[in-house]
């Protein structure tokens, strides 16, 4: 797809948004920015050059990721952490944690974030940011491919990481 065709279809769909947020009631526009939103193709802010996509009015932003060894009782573990900034950009306040990520990995599971790590989530209200941290532990033999954003049923974004 040219670049001419995405930011056209960016745009379709952020206006299509913005309108189906501001003809619903509160509860149903909540639930239109999780549930109901497409996919958006992950696109790069030439200011930073960091990867960014704009799902359901939320800008989300992967500032950084660290890879670390962490030890558990039953060994080390390669951790996974992912400093994640997300602004709100729509009309409604929307809501975005540490748990609405899932890492996936070369084989193609899933992993949920290690919860004995830092987390984040809150609801972020119109024109706001929120930044913090979610962290993945994988056992010895398993690669990172991708991050991906899933609040609900969908996948809605994904990031490919480094695995070293």
């Amino acid at each position: 797809m040219n670049m001419k065709k995405k930011i056209v279809t960016l745009f379709s769909l952020a206006l299509m948004g913005s309108f189906l947020a501001a003809c619903s009631t509160d509860d149903q526009a909540k639930t239109d920015t999780t549930q109901g939103s497409e996919p958006i193709e992950q696109i790069t802010d030439q200011s930073n050059a960091e990867p960014q996509s704009i799902i359901g009015g939320l800008k989300i932003i992967i500032d950084k990721q660290e890879i670390n060894q962490k030890k558990t009782e039953d060994g080390e573990q390669v951790l996974h952490t992912f400093t994640i900034t997300a602004e709100n950009m729509g009309s409604v306040a929307a809501g975005l944690g540490s748990i609405d990520f899932l890492l996936e990995t070369e084989e193609g599971e899933f992993l949920e974030l290690d919860h004995t790590m830092a987390m984040f989530g809150n609801e972020i209200a119109v024109g706001e940011t929120i930044t913090g941290q979610v962290s993945f532990a994988l056992e010895e033999g398993q690669v990172a491919k991708k991050l991906i954003y899933k609040p609900g049923e969908e996948k809605l974004a994904e990031w490919d990481v480094k695995s070293e």
